[in-house]
């Protein structure tokens, strides 16, 4: 923490830096916090969750919340913060996605490109995107995210426009680029947001059904790249970026008025209903909503804790299939199916994959707390499915497109993981730095992925499934059950601890606040105010 901190206390000093779950005297010596006496952590104002002062202000005279009143909350939660997430998410696909159809659509033939430049034009967005992650997460850690996504969205409606006087592979490159630089930042943005209003159990449903705005997206998207095939008046593939610009334009204008920035500011909720959301996540996670200070010792514990960079190396393995979805019309095509034939194909596809999306939701609903043995589960079929591709014989298109579909079970293995990357990190800091590594594997590998599809390997393309079979659906979940491992290890000693000590004065603290005459003023708060990681709160369980 800054020495205005160190200053500011009076107390003993306790190093609470906990990443090998060992004593404290083996603590490194950077992550330290101030605990005044009893073990009270005592900070200043600045340094706590943001919903400090509604809580403080408010908090004693809202009245318990019943569950009838819970229930009617949950719903209005469903109703409002569900549809919102889903709408950014949905139009940040439609315009990511929207090279997928291109190739159907003319954009090879009008801008002379080769295979070899597809792949390179997916490249380029995915290099655009991996620069993107630092500075998109330093800026909505600094500004309302509501100003954030609605200012992203409206870049991504002048980027399409911009696609519509592309007339050359350079030109679409450079706008490729620049529009994965600023989407980088907005899949941890909107999982942010659902962090703040839905606790870690409703998480675990909601996520999956938040992410069918991905993989179902594309079913529509398929339908109007199958009619637009049939203009005649302007070129297709202009139709379809129009299209985008179209709906990206009204997104914006929605975010920028409805978009929450976090539970205690949202114009959405009561008071009342504001500071029950709070409550609700804050007794579920024992962890802060949102913290706007970078806080140096939660990003150096996110580096030195081995869970972190598990789920990096998961993405980066996992991610290496993610290039198949773009290559499904250059596959279809050459497997003799007609442009036409090839979108519709591709909407089964997408419709499978939904499917799976769907049915992952319901899976995680019926085994809670087993959402690594879920993801685990859900590899096998796409595993199978790419073992299929490569063995049946190539005039068998049956087989191949069985194969093929399979592949797009992955979805909900990727979901899961994503979603248990930023629930098992407490700290918002640490949070966001385990997410901005999360995405920055994900930019790596998505920018090597399409580079897998050399034409040399064409048709059967075995070598690009085969480093797939090996790395996305083999040792990629095997790496989610090795983070289970771990976690289910530090549950056991956590739950342990609460048994043996149920009351404890670690289960509060105190937040400094300077009154109007200048005076300090001392307020005793829940530790889940204090914005504490999940290695220094001992309360914190971790979400399986």
């Amino acid at each position: 923490m800054s020495d205005s901190i160190v200053d500011s206390a009076k107390a003993k000093l306790v190093d609470v830096q906990d990443v090998d779950v060992k004593s404290q005297e083996s603590q490194s010596k950077w992550a330290k916090i101030w605990f005044h006496q009893g073990d009270h952590l005592d900070i200043e104002r600045k340094y706590a969750d943001v919903t400090f002062d509604l809580i403080e202000k408010n908090g004693g005279s809202v009245a318990e919340l019943t569950p009838e009143k819970e229930k009617k909350l949950k719903r209005k939660l469903w109703l409002i913060i569900v549809p919102l997430v889903f709408l950014v998410n949905a139009t940040l696909f439609i315009d990511k996605d929207a090279i997928t159809y291109s190739p159907l659509l003319g954009v090879l033939k009008d801008m002379n490109m080769s295979k070899q430049d597809y792949n390179n034009v997916l490249t380029f967005f995915y290099v655009g995107y991996l620069l993107g992650q630092a500075p998109s997460h330093y800026i909505f850690q600094r500004i309302p995210l509501s100003k954030y996504i609605s200012g992203t969205i409206a870049i991504w409606a002048i980027l399409s426009f911009c696609t519509l006087g592309s007339k050359s592979y350079a030109g679409l490159s450079v706008l490729r680029f620049f529009l994965g630089f600023v989407e980088s930042g907005i899949t941890p943005a909107v999982e942010h947001t659902m962090s703040m209003f839905f606790t870690l159990d409703e998480q675990a449903i909601v996520n999956p059904i938040f992410w069918i705005s991905c993989v179902g997206i594309d079913v529509p998207t398929g339908f109007i790249s199958y009619g637009l095939q049939f203009t005649t008046k302007w070129r297709p593939w202009k139709w379809y970026w129009l299209i985008i610009g179209i709906i990206s334009s009204l997104a914006s204008i929605l975010s920028f008025f409805f978009y929450p920035d976090n539970p205690a500011t949202t114009r959405l909720f009561t008071i009342e209903e504001r500071i029950h959301i709070i409550q609700r996540v804050k007794k579920a996670t024992k962890s802060s909503i949102e913290q706007k200070t970078f806080k140096k010792y939660q990003f150096i514990e996110a580096l030195r804790d081995p869970i972190t960079w598990l789920f990096v190396l998961f993405c980066f393995m996992n991610m290496l299939e993610n290039s198949t979805m773009y290559q499904a019309s250059i596959i279809y095509t050459a497997l003799g199916f007609s442009n036409l034939t090839t979108t519709l194909l591709m909407v089964v596809q997408n419709g499978f994959g939904t499917l799976c999306a769907i049915l992952g939701s319901v899976a995680l609903y019926v085994f809670k707390s087993q959402s690594a043995y879920v993801a685990a589960i859900w590899s096998i079929p796409a595993f199978l499915g790419a073992i299929i591709a490569i063995s049946v014989d190539y005039s068998n298109k049956a087989g191949m497109l069985a194969g093929i579909f399979l592949t797009r079970a992955n979805g909900t293995v990727y979901i899961i993981a994503f979603c248990l990357c930023q629930s098992t990190a407490a700290g918002y800091t640490k949070r966001l730095t385990r997410t901005l590594l999360f995405m920055v594997a994900y930019g790596v590998s998505n920018t090597i992925a399409p580079q897998l599809w050399k034409p040399q390997y064409s048709p059967r393309y075995r070598v690009s499934w085969l480093i797939q079979i090996v790395f996305s659906w083999f040792l990629a979940p095997l790496v989610l059950l090795v983070v289970r491992y771990i976690l289910s290890a530090r549950n056991k000693q956590r739950l342990q601890d609460i048994r043996d000590s149920p009351e404890s004065e670690i289960d509060y603290g105190y937040i400094e606040t300077i009154d109007d005459d200048g005076s300090a003023v001392r307020h005793k708060v829940d530790v889940s105010m204090l914005d504490l990681t999940d290695l220094e709160n001992k309360r914190f369980i971790y979400p399986l």
